[in-house]
């Protein structure tokens, strides 16, 4: 099974490749395959040097008890500013982002808080690729997923009557999904 933690060590061999000193991650389906930070607000900044999840006070305590081996840098003003400032101090020279995930106007405030001292270069689909090729263990979870929604959809037949309406069996199945033991849909419940 592949721990974040061994996670973060072939990401950071794949930047060694790329002759990028650090990522920016800006997608928190990525923080959490990365760290297991759960939380709503961020940036994660991965380097040989170590993993730093820049973020605002309200998500230091939850980020500290969710990871380990992670370093917090705590948000100052804007989220790019403070990223920005982060990778300057850190005298990280080439900065790799995805920039499927970071916008024109992200990469302008991140370029002017850090200088011409840092350079920006576009990383696409790094933790993605990752992501891509499965172990044992997230396999099994993806087994489990797949069994407790064929169970649901089981339950939710068996509610289908005249009068019903659709948030009712919405509702139903989001119930009977938690009652088994997820976390929670994926995409919000649809029924049609």
């Amino acid at each position: 099974m592949k721990t974040p933690l061994h996670r973060l060590h072939s990401l950071i061999s794949d930047l060694t490749e790329a002759k990028i000193d650090a990522l920016l991650i800006t997608k928190p389906a990525n923080w959490y395959y990365l760290t297991g930070f759960t939380g709503e607000s961020g940036a994660l900044a991965v380097s040989r040097k170590g993993t730093t999840l820049i973020t605002d006070g309200r998500f230091m305590v939850q980020g500290r008890a969710e990871t380990s081996g992670v370093r917090f840098h705590e948000q100052k003003g804007a989220l790019f500013d403070s990223v920005g400032q982060f990778f300057k101090d850190s005298r990280s020279r080439r900065v790799g982002f995805d920039p499927t995930q970071v916008t024109v106007g992200q990469l302008q405030s991140l370029g002017k808080a850090a200088g011409r001292s840092v350079h920006w270069i576009p990383a696409p689909g790094r933790v993605e690729s990752l992501r891509m090729c499965k172990d044992a263990a997230e396999l099994a979870q993806m087994r489990r997923a797949a069994i407790l929604a064929g169970e649901v959809v089981q339950s939710a037949i068996g509610l289908l009557k005249p009068g019903i309406r659709e948030f009712e069996v919405g509702a139903e199945i989001e119930y009977h999904m938690r009652k088994r033991g997820a976390s929670g849909p994926a995409f919000e419940t649809i029924v049609a």
